[in-house]
């Protein structure tokens, strides 16, 4: 596989491309002002930003698989999740790719969902709002792009170790205030979902 990952200098992206080298993948990282401080005869690093398409059509070009982990820390425009996706999907369909994985969050299209702790469900009410909404953006887009796609919603991240013993719900019953799972079991699901068709155009919850 020759994957770009979006979102490579982040702890969840980092995961993603270290994992993916280390099963012998070829991989081109997308950053846009943090370095990323690896270094592998199959790492590709190229500068741009997913909310310029030129940029975006250029990373996209020549690999077969594109893995989104973008955020929206560091002062990053809102609209980072839908904006993004568009580009990306506009892209793929012009340099002809069709493999998609795209990190979300637990709770998208679920924000009163009573599995939520009443603390997460008033953040994601008010001060995660924006985010929100914009991730139900960028989901909407992602579906209905006719690409061979899959949408992960992660519960609580923490920084644990792999242990490949995540859950995975497709109805979203492991949705819960206790539920959390580590980056690098959330970077596991991605190249599964992107090596595998077990997941092909399915949105899952996984946790650990």
């Amino acid at each position: 596989m020759h994957v770009l990952v979006l979102g490579a200098a982040g702890r969840t992206g980092t995961q993603i491309v270290s994992q993916a080298l280390s099963h012998g993948h070829r991989v081109r990282a997308l950053v846009r002002s943090t370095p990323l401080e690896m270094v592998h005869e199959h790492l590709e690093v190229v500068t741009g930003d997913v909310m310029d398409f030129d940029s975006v059509s250029a990373a996209v070009a020549g690999v077969d698989t594109v893995i989104s982990a973008l955020g929206s820390g560091g002062g990053r425009d809102v609209r980072v999740f839908s904006e993004g996706a568009g580009n990306v999907v506009h892209a793929m369909a012009v340099h002809e790719v069709s493999k998609l994985v795209v990190l979300s969050a637990a709770g998208v299209f679920a924000r009163s969902d009573p599995r939520l702790s009443l603390g997460f469900r008033a953040m994601i009410a008010t001060v995660l709002k924006p985010v929100y909404d914009d991730l139900e953006r960028m989901e909407q887009r992602v579906a209905a792009s006719g690409l061979d796609w899959t949408i992960i919603r992660p519960a609580g991240l923490s920084e644990g170790p792999l242990t490949g013993n995540y859950r995975v719900s497709l109805d979203g019953s492991l949705l819960s205030k206790a539920n959390r799972v580590s980056r690098a079991d959330v970077a596991s699901a991605c190249l599964k979902a992107a090596t595998t068709p077990v997941y092909s155009r399915a949105t899952i919850v996984i946790a650990d």
